[in-house]
């Protein structure tokens, strides 16, 4: 069954040059439960394509559904409910919050989609000993290795047990040894059930995916 269905889908964007074509006509799908790695050169639209499979952009022409519902032209209001309820976000930069202990940024999206207090730190703490960080709950980020602070927003992008799990360049500002224990994560979120799509220019981290697509110049071209 599909999660995920773009259907000759654009993105346009207008400057000063003239128009830009992010995305031009792309056709594809994903099934419930794969590890999908989208792979293409820095501009090719590799980000440009997960803000719509995110739903943080619509597209110019085209039709997106996720989860049977069509996400081409919603507005905002809903957009921000199906990514609280269906979609975990893991970035390259780890958006933690300095201030914040490991579990207190794991715990504030929870506090936004309305858990109480006691199930908001029931999931946190359970999300960090999912990614292996239970001796690192109170250390803020920068008492954090890289390796650490991306496991951190792992765990917060999976405590509430969403079904689709959006990584963009995971591993790009880690070590070999770091990026490898990210990847070995991924690899359980995926086979515990997740749907896992893999935005990367890295085709040794592309090849550890079920299926690859490639986009260059906007275009899925595999």
């Amino acid at each position: 069954m599909e999660l995920i269905s773009l259907r000759h889908v654009s993105k346009r964007y207008r400057t000063e040059a003239g128009e830009v074509r992010a995305l031009d006509d792309v056709t594809l799908s994903v099934k419930r439960g794969e590890f999908v790695a989208v792979i293409g050169r820095s501009g090719s639209g590799k980000s440009t394509l997960m803000n719509i499979l995110g739903c943080l952009d619509i597209p110019s022409s085209g039709q997106y559904h996720l989860a049977g519902r069509n996400m081409s032209h919603c507005a905002e209001s809903l957009r921000a409910q199906v990514r609280g309820r269906q979609i975990g976000f893991v970035f390259q930069g780890f958006h933690l919050i300095p201030s914040l202990t490991a579990l207190e940024n794991v715990e504030l999206p929870l506090l936004y989609r309305g858990f109480s207090r006691e199930e908001r730190r029931v999931r946190a703490t359970e999300s960090l000993l999912r990614v292996g960080l239970s001796q690192r709950m109170t250390h803020r980020p920068s008492e954090l290795s890289g390796g650490q602070q991306q496991r951190v927003a792992i765990a917060r992008a999976i405590a509430a047990t969403p079904p689709l799990v959006l990584t963009d360049e995971p591993t790009g500002n880690l070590d070999s040894t770091s990026g490898d224990e990210v990847m070995d994560i991924l690899h359980t979120l995926h086979s515990e059930g997740k749907t896992v799509v893999l935005i990367t220019h890295d085709r040794a981290i592309a090849d550890t995916a079920e299926r690859q697509i490639c986009i260059q110049d906007g275009r899925v071209i595999v």
